[in-house]
């Protein structure tokens, strides 16, 4: 027989602070109303340009001008050939048809049913709703800000800011309107607990704590995620421990929301009804806020969804990428010695470049000091007045780090000055001018143990590699798409990367 929830502020308080603290748009003072992310789930959406198709999906022209800049960095892993082919608009796009492709065949062979995708996704679009409510709500419903405590708080802490105590005002005032909000939710949903189920859930978490069916690793003495997965019977991931309007909260959700929990701070009464109870009412507050806010249309909201969808592609394309790509048996140690013979420079010590930098606003002020520097090659005090880092030292340089800049670098002898010459500065692109002070080329290895995992692992990698690519060609051929040639036009990764905010 049910059981009215009792609404009490001591648990609403704890969740619906973290709820809160967790809402991006609260961070300061009257930043609360700054956003609401489903005022209007079906208004009109600004559309992007469309530089390619595949099925229902589509690619933008700032998807891939994101991509771009990505892409002109270096990637690749240890011991991994480097790229020859040039980055390009087209070559970056085609791979990201490629990975739509995965993603869509990982649909249709139903990989979002796969627990942990779901899962996941499930997690992220509850957390997004309950964001969206808690934002709306407090827009809705501004909290009072009451200048008596201000005064009072700065008072007591004089090191308190006036944004800082109206901050810690308005939070509070939000919390109790979120107290008072989840009080009428509580009614309108009908919450009610099942306390007699309590005694089983316990006993349920005790035997996974304590006697795990498959032996956990060294020091690991608590609840993992698989066992939730694989160590219930479908009666007892089904064992109701609440109900409300439209849904009900099982003994599945609460051993989820136990593994949410850092282990060390985990609730250690929870082999018993009260401290099952406990932990319910910390968490029943999240699931009737989605509940309100689905209630609303907010799981409608259009922003959401393309959040969601675009969760489910990533979720989908590593799933097929791991599928795909299952390498074969290890290579025995012939294949691994041969390998190596054939690709000794993937293993070689790294050539570098020890060189000081003087990196630059602008091309303009770049040349400028390429000027000045050949009239007079005082480098220290050129960087002094002009680097964008003045107190950087000069540090050696790979073509792991350098990438597509790095042949030009390696041209250069010591104690020159090049450029203006660009390079990878912060998240983007700039102007430098660079003075090579030492060269070291690279050094080949000879074949030795301490080198047969890596070679192993390399050839592990290329195999994966190859199945993967062949894998993504079979999928463009399957899945029908097409290519706004004349969108991609003129699209050069560098001058975006130039462009990018830093």
């Amino acid at each position: 027989m049910g059981k009215a929830v009792r609404v009490t502020s001591s648990f609403l308080v704890t969740s619906l602070s973290f709820l809160l603290l967790a809402s991006p748009s609260f961070g300061t003072a009257g930043a609360a109303d700054s956003r609401a992310p489903a005022q209007d789930p079906n208004g009109p959406a600004t559309e992007a340009v469309v530089v390619a198709k595949i099925g229902d999906d589509v690619i933008t022209r700032p998807e891939l001008e994101q991509r771009l800049v990505q892409e002109i960095r270096p990637q690749r892993e240890e011991d991994e050939p480097a790229a020859t082919a040039p980055v390009t608009a087209e070559t970056v796009l085609r791979k990201m048809l490629a990975e739509k492709a995965l993603s869509l065949e990982g649909r249709r062979l139903g990989y979002l049913k796969d627990e942990l995708i779901h899962s996941s996704i499930e997690q992220f679009e509850q957390q997004r709703l309950r964001q969206m409510l808690i934002e709306n709500y407090l827009k809705e419903n501004p909290p009072a800000t009451d200048e008596a405590e201000v005064a009072r708080k700065m008072t007591a802490d004089l090191k308190l800011s006036r944004p800082q105590a109206v901050s810690q005002v308005q939070r509070a005032a939000a919390i109790q309107l979120l107290d008072k909000f989840y009080s009428q939710l509580v009614v309108k949903f009908q919450l009610k607990k099942l306390p007699e189920n309590f005694a089983e859930a316990g006993r349920i978490h005790d035997r996974l704590l304590n006697r795990p069916a498959q032996p956990r690793g060294p020091g690991e003495s608590w609840i993992k995620n698989s066992q939730v997965r694989t160590e219930l019977s479908e009666k007892e991931r089904q064992l109701v421990l609440a109900t409300y309007e439209g849904g009900q909260f099982t003994v599945k959700d609460l051993l989820d929301a136990v593994c949410n929990i850092v282990p060390p701070r985990r609730p250690t009464d929870l082999n018993t009804p009260a401290g099952v109870e406990k932990l319910l009412d910390r968490v029943l507050p999240a699931s009737i806020l989605v509940a309100e806010a689905k209630a609303r249309g907010y799981d409608k909201d259009r922003k959401l969804r393309s959040e969601v969808r675009q969760l489910e592609e990533r979720r989908l394309l590593y799933k097929m990428q791991e599928e795909k790509s299952k390498s074969t048996d290890d290579p025995n140690a012939a294949q691994i010695r041969a390998y190596f013979e054939k690709h000794q420079e993937q293993f070689a010590e790294k050539a570098t470049v020890k060189i000081d930098q003087i990196w630059c606003e602008d091309l303009a002020t770049a040349q400028k000091v390429k000027g000045m520097l050949d009239e007079k090659p005082d480098f220290a005090a050129r960087k002094k007045e002009h680097s964008l880092e003045k107190s950087s030292e000069p540090c050696p340089v790979s073509a792991d780090g350098e990438g597509l800049f790095w042949p030009e670098l390696w041209k250069a002898e010591p104690n020159q000055i090049i450029g203006p010459l660009r390079g990878f500065y912060r998240d983007g692109v700039r102007w430098r001018i660079v003075k090579v002070l030492e060269k070291k080329p690279a050094k080949l290895q000879p074949y030795s143990a301490s080198l047969e995992t890596r070679v192993k692992w390399a050839m592990l990698a290329a195999h994966r590699r190859e199945l993967l690519e062949r894998c993504e060609k079979e999928l463009l051929a399957k899945y029908p798409h097409e290519i706004s040639q004349d969108t991609i036009a003129n699209l050069d990764p560098l001058e975006l990367a130039m462009k990018k905010p830093r």
